[in-house]
């Protein structure tokens, strides 16, 4: 169903069937409840520790063979990026990028495809703090990590 004939069918519902569909998407959706509990309070900070946990249980090598699944964790922060709630996306994105340099500092891992994708989710997290006018907010941790990653010849740009 497209999203114009949805908003048809919505406006033909009563404000009380509507109340029950979104309460019903609430119980059985858990995207949608993280969503309406950010859209109903602004709170951010429980969902981004939730997501924090998931992101590090990919990141960190598992197993015997030390296997890497940092694209899962790309997965979770990629999904996360369609609710559009600037804030929750750059705290996940500096945490990925902190996971990562944590792995090569530990590891000493290189991969260059690894050193692209850190890149890139460190610049997608600098132009969500640009457009969120939070440049002092994140200031020390920007600044941080660029210096870190630096470390291993890995330039964040900020």
């Amino acid at each position: 169903m497209a999203l114009n004939e949805l908003k048809k069918e919505l406006n033909k519902m009563e404000k009380t069937e509507i109340i029950k569909l979104i309460s019903e998407l609430y119980k059985k959706v858990p995207d949608a409840k993280n969503y309406l509990d950010i859209y109903a309070t602004g709170e951010t900070k429980e969902l981004a520790e939730k997501y924090k946990k998931q992101i590090e249980k990919y990141i960190y090598p598992n197993g015997r063979n030390m296997e890497l699944r940092e694209t899962e964790a790309r997965k979770i922060i990629r999904t996360v990026r369609k609710m559009k709630i600037t804030a929750l996306n750059v705290e996940l994105e500096l945490h990925y990028v902190s996971c990562c340099l944590e792995i090569i500092e530990d590891f000493g891992y290189w991969n260059e495809n690894y050193y692209i994708a850190l890149g890139k989710m460190f610049d997608n997290a600098i132009n969500g703090i640009y457009e969120l006018g939070m440049q002092d907010k994140y200031n020390e941790k920007i600044m941080f990590l660029s210096s870190k990653a630096s470390e291993y010849g890995i330039e964040l740009d900020c």
